[in-house]
């Protein structure tokens, strides 16, 4: 549910509620609330006045804070076994609408992490166990178990009696489970819909096996490039780290090309997958340009969701595995570089600054997509030197038939650009911890000068 859907609901749930203080306002003295209004017109049923007010509470503009108080004052009063029920099963449906709108049970719980507070942090997970409880196991995708497995949730053995529960075992005040209530509910009434990857609970499950990135058996190449970037992030030099780097590019790459040539001639059905990758604060932007660079010189493509801090990369199993590797390495490598020339540099530097850190991370992101473009071009000669032949019309091939999903999957794209590097010290620094070996300032100061570089192409989401 998107943010023009969520203000409709916060709508209609406002509607309710004044309709139901007016009702209230209009019933004769001594009346029963269950009773008619003089009108004849029906009164809201507990239940559905209690959804009424969640709605109201978790109200997104802040001209409705007091009204969103009031709500909240009222769903602490009310019957605490009614507003506990009602409080279960709107948040067992909006978790099922989330299932169905493509989120993962991991995906789910970050997002309320990142936008809530810690008491629906916490509430989540039970929510997702009371979820996971009136599932069959055999309605369940292994990859969607292998996620409640990570979340490591409450055990929970029935759909409903979890929320008193949690507030039983956490020793949580029953106003603070209703704020985590109403926080929750709110985080889920504005989440957008994402492709969905996995199927989700009750889906027909998919004809091939599901694929796992995190076996160690995809690949054993990937072992060997595990390996080399592990060397790259434990070194104290930077030249041995690039070394380490670019080796590991040169063996993705090299291997892709075998994999591709052997599947063009035995004429496989293979088919891109997808995967979506987190993208944690701070510095979002830049983080997603450097995924950007590195899934565009692994043969793969990377779509931004803004919204949610997340980008779907699109590729073949081999490549899409790599990619998510060498992204996280260089985020490691490129953190490390940062935080050395913060503390290298004196309190109150701009070495320590916003914006220096900033334009470190583009300009790092910047130079690295340069580097894996040379490292491609130069194995692709060498290929082509040592087989005699063109392999560029099966490179090809196979980045349309990623480009296809990819269009299939999102529609238009739009695009967007990065702002950060103003900075010139910082572009300097970062261009130079993605390439130690490259010592000319003159072309880095005026890139530093430049105020923004091409962004992830962006979703709706």
């Amino acid at each position: 549910m998107g943010k023009n859907n969520r203000t409709r609901r916060a709508a209609k749930a406002k509607h309710r509620a004044h309709d139901h203080d007016r009702r209230n306002a209009r019933r004769p003295s001594g009346a029963r609330s269950n009773d008619l209004p003089p009108s004849g017109e029906p009164l809201l049923t507990t239940p559905e006045l209690i959804e009424a007010l969640l709605g109201v509470a978790s109200a997104p503009s802040p001209a409705d804070a007091d009204l969103a108080r009031r709500a909240f004052g009222e769903l602490c009063v009310l019957d605490r076994a009614v507003v506990r029920r009602e409080c279960e099963r709107q948040l067992l449906v909006m978790i099922g609408a989330a299932w169905t709108g493509g989120w993962q049970p991991v995906e789910l719980a970050r997002q309320v992490r990142r936008t809530t507070d810690a008491g629906a942090t916490r509430l989540v997970t039970v929510a997702i166990a009371g979820d996971h409880a009136r599932r069959g196991a055999a309605t369940l995708d292994p990859r969607w178990i292998a996620q409640l497995d990570r979340l490591d949730p409450p055990r929970v053995t029935a759909s409903t009696g979890w929320l008193d529960g949690w507030a039983e075992d956490d020793h949580v005040p029953w106003p603070e489970v209703i704020g985590a209530a109403v926080a929750l509910s709110g985080c889920l009434a504005a989440l957008t819909r994402l492709p969905i990857l996995i199927p989700p609970p009750g889906a027909r499950a998919p004809r091939s096996a599901p694929v796992d990135l995190t076996s160690a058996t995809i690949d054993p190449m990937l072992d060997r490039v595990r390996a080399l970037l592990a060397q790259a992030e434990s070194t104290t030099f930077e030249a041995e780290a690039e070394a380490f780097t670019a080796k590991a590019q040169e063996l993705m790459t090299r291997h892709a090309i075998d994999l591709a040539m052997v599947a063009a001639s035995a004429d496989r059905s293979e088919q891109p997958i997808t995967i979506r990758v987190p993208i944690d604060d701070p510095y979002i932007d830049a983080k997603s340009l450097l995924l950007q660079g590195v899934a565009d010189h692994s043969r793969c493509r990377s779509v931004f969701h803004q919204r949610v801090a997340m980008s779907s990369v699109t590729g073949f199993v081999g490549d899409v595995a790599a990619t998510e590797m060498l992204f996280t390495s260089l985020l490691v490598q490129a953190q490390t570089a940062m935080h050395a020339a913060a503390a290298a540099s004196p309190a109150g530097s701009r070495a320590r600054s916003r914006s220096f850190r900033s334009a470190f991370l583009v300009a790092y992101a910047r130079r690295i997509a340069e580097r894996l473009a040379d490292v491609n071009t130069e194995v692709v000669s060498q290929v082509q030197a040592e087989t005699s032949r063109s392999i560029l019309p099966v490179l090809a091939a196979r980045s349309s038939a990623v480009d296809a999903v990819v269009e299939e999957m999102f529609g238009e794209l739009s695009s967007t650009e990065v702002k950060g590097g103003y900075d010139a010290a910082g572009w300097a620094s970062g261009h130079l911890a993605a390439d130690r070996a490259q010592l000319a300032f003159g072309d880095l100061a005026a890139g530093g000068r430049g105020g923004s570089v091409p962004h992830a192409r962006i979703s709706g989401g």
